[in-house]
């Protein structure tokens, strides 16, 4: 599995490596993500649900992501109580801690292990997170800055993300049965360039403060550690095995999404904080995971 991540791993440091030459800037990096969240990332999500086997049982996965965020929001409520945190560091752990990275990082993951029904399954995981991401977490994130949040802000926000209506269209798209030759052959032109992008911008977007590298990395530890636990219990509970049970525990343990961010940014929180924390996170999700998925399960069918 490591020979396999190796040339992911080496273009995320050949991003790294042309920002720091200064090759590409930070006009480079918006450029890279408004393609992968406009175009790439919607059409990989697009081709994935449409083409996949979805049953009834595979409501399960959704539902699994749900235990998992709600039982880390609940942890990052009892840990800020603890550490006596000023609130805009306290509204960054809050705004990262219950969120993952599935378009960065576990999409290309589980599209590497388990091919197009791996990606799949792991879109249905994430869908219960998109939406609390951006309602919950969204919400949050502007109380803790107290800013106003409205019900109409939230909904702006959802309607807003290319990623969402990609899940939503994907759906009805395998519902009705629409794999017509000439959309597929253009989803996987534009959808081809996925990795390329998302490991470039992940490149660019490294960047950690040495003094704060402690915080981080136990930061980080505890909610993959956190969300690991709370994914196991919840494929033990829904039953789940193979694939989908892959797919639950990989994506219950990813590091914190990139929107959180700009979540911090916008409603002036410590964005210094949520992004040394995604930026540890990241590289020690993927030496914790990547030999884990060795052995949790062997790819199936689904």
């Amino acid at each position: 599995m490591f020979i396999q991540l190796l040339p992911l791993i080496l273009v995320g440091c050949l991003g790294y490596g042309l920002k720091r030459a200064g090759v590409l800037g930070p006009g480079d990096a918006k450029a890279i993500g408004t393609l992968l969240t406009h175009l790439a990332l919607p059409a990989v999500i697009l081709k994935a649900l449409a083409t996949a086997s979805i049953t009834s049982e595979l409501v399960y996965l959704p539902l699994s992501a749900l235990i998992v965020v709600l039982g880390l929001t609940l942890i990052g409520l009892v840990a800020i109580r603890g550490l006596g945190w000023e609130r805009a560091k306290a509204g960054a752990l809050m705004t990262t801690f219950p969120t993952f990275e599935g378009g960065a990082v576990g999409y290309p993951l589980m599209l590497l292990a388990y091919g197009e029904v791996g990606l799949s399954r792991i879109v249905l995981f994430d869908l219960a997170q998109a939406v609390y991401l951006l309602t919950v977490v969204y919400s949050l994130s502007a109380w803790f800055g107290q800013a106003g949040v409205t019900a109409r802000a939230v909904a702006l926000k959802l309607g807003q993300t290319p990623f969402f209506w990609a899940i939503v269209l994907g759906l009805l798209m395998n519902s009705l049965e629409i794999t017509h030759p000439a959309l597929l052959s253009l989803l996987d032109i534009v959808g081809g360039s996925f990795l390329l992008l998302v490991l470039l911008l992940v490149g660019m977007e490294f960047e950690v403060q040495m003094a704060g590298l402690g915080e981080y990395g136990l930061v980080a530890l505890a909610k993959i550690s956190c969300g690991l636990g709370l994914g196991w219990l919840a494929a033990i509970a829904f039953g789940l095995e193979g694939v989908e049970r892959a797919a639950v525990l990989l994506g219950a343990a990813l590091p914190p999404s990139l929107l959180t961010l700009f979540f911090t940014q916008e409603n002036a929180l410590d964005s210094r904080f949520a992004s040394g924390l995604i930026s540890v996170a990241i590289p020690l999700y993927l030496a914790a995971m990547v030999p884990l998925l060795a052995v949790i399960t062997d790819p199936g069918p689904g």
